[in-house]
């Protein structure tokens, strides 16, 4: 898992931290990888459409050569068969629920989730530490995710 260290808070300021999970809610097609009905994916080569599953099965070892250009366009991948869907057409996973694990000497002050990203109001710290917190992220489908950032307190 990667950790990210993010920008240093003030012990004596409230800071809000931001968690973008667009990357981990709708990930990248991977050749050679089995995907059931219904998965929906960005594709390679972006042309504005996410592309839908109609066909579940493997995708091929090569990206193809050519992408769909219009919407319910399909393209045969492997044994998958990807249907171009608009994105405000097709039902994105989504952030549901947060829960951020907040180490002794700083305060959760307050939380937010939107549609994909989950944020963070953090009070106190001591002048010189580094926090590890984590935030696990449930979608609306799929499982959850845990991300680790650092959050460096420095008197500004």
């Amino acid at each position: 898992m990667d950790v990210t260290t993010l920008a240093p808070k003030d012990p004596d300021v409230a800071a809000t931290y931001s968690i973008d999970w667009s990357r981990q809610l709708v990930q990248d097609v991977k050749r050679s990888t089995s995907y059931v009905l219904g998965a929906i994916v960005r594709p390679t080569r972006w042309a504005g459409f996410f592309w839908e599953a109609t066909t579940a099965g493997d995708t091929g070892q090569q990206v193809p050569s050519k992408t769909p250009r219009a919407a319910a366009e399909t393209l045969a991948d492997g044994s998958v068969v990807w249907t171009a869907r608009h994105p405000s057409s097709v039902s994105i996973p989504t952030v549901s629920t947060a829960v951020w694990t907040i180490p002794s000497g700083l305060t959760l002050s307050s939380q937010l989730e939107d549609t994909a990203a989950t944020h963070v109001t953090l009070t106190g710290g001591v002048d010189g530490a580094d926090y590890e917190i984590t935030c696990r992220m449930t979608p609306t489908t799929g499982n959850p995710l845990d991300q680790t950032v650092i959050i460096p307190v420095r008197r500004l």
